[in-house]
């Protein structure tokens, strides 16, 4: 229970801390705005055919390109919270140099994990909700109760995704300069997911990784319940494969941030900061 104190205690000082910066949290809404949301939805339209997008069709079952660009991008938020509300606010602590007395508290180090996604959790709610408003009200962004569905593939997408802010919070704990490994690690990631376009449109030689990665299973389950668009294997299957994913990215993340703390004590790297 103490941790779990700790954990929420640490997210209410990170949703505190974030919410006085107030051009950071709008922000939150805009840069998906203008970085992806509105040029992947006039570049679609822009190839639309008698204002169909004849290519998604052919390619994935549907037509509807806002609903394929929102869903997509709600799973990119999450890969965006993994990569930069936890690991890079690992950083941010080196950077201000309160990491080591944020490291010597009794709290274990595994909760200050726990607490950055939490906190991150709650300003990624938050956007997603103006997002998809402003998807409604302005782009035609239609959704289906159907969505709902999907919502247990939604939560083993968040699982995994703590998973794998455990193994990059480890590789920032040991590299000096993390800001390009953050920001293209965040890319890649969310490009070999399917966020913007079918992964079966990536090179043969990617696309086994993209199978391997369990956001790559969420997005889909997410646009067959949301959108009908056509599967990229039995959903049962896909179901089965994102649970163990999530069962393996969970502890295989955990081991990678303990053996990164064994490294620091070892080197005494933690003192630099």
């Amino acid at each position: 229970m103490g941790e779990i104190r700790a954990a929420f205690a640490i997210a209410r000082k990170e949703i505190r801390g974030f919410s006085r910066y107030r051009i950071a949290v709008a922000s939150t809404v805009f840069t998906p705005l203008y970085q992806f949301i509105i040029p992947a939805f006039l570049f679609g339209a822009a190839f639309a055919v008698n204002g169909r997008a004849v290519g998604l069709a052919t390619t994935l079952g549907t037509d509807d390109l806002p609903g394929f660009i929102f869903f997509g991008g709600l799973i990119g938020g999450l890969i965006g919270m993994a990569f930069w509300g936890v690991a890079f606010s690992i950083r941010m602590e080196m950077d201000t140099g309160t990491l080591e007395p944020t490291w010597l508290t009794p709290t274990h180090h595994e909760t200050l994990v726990i607490g950055r996604a939490l906190g991150s959790l709650f300003w990624f709610a938050i956007s997603q909700v103006a997002l998809f408003a402003f998807g409604v009200w302005i782009l035609g962004l239609r959704l289906r109760l159907e969505m709902l569905l999907a919502l247990p593939a939604v939560v083993c997408a968040i699982l995994a995704m703590v998973g794998i802010a455990y193994l990059l919070a480890g590789i920032v704990l040991l590299i000096r300069e993390a800001n390009f490994f953050v920001d293209t690690a965040n890319f890649l990631f969310g490009m070999l997911s399917g966020t913007a376009f079918p992964v079966t449109l990536l090179p043969g030689v990617l696309q086994p990784i993209a199978f391997a990665l369990p956001t790559t299973y969420a997005i889909d389950i997410l646009r067959v319940q949301a959108l009908g668009a056509r599967p990229l294997f039995d959903p049962a299957l896909e179901y089965l494969v994102l649970i163990g994913l999530t069962l393996v990215s969970y502890p295989l993340g955990r081991w990678v941030f303990a053996r990164a703390e064994q490294a620091m004590r070892r080197r005494g790297m933690l003192a630099q900061y």
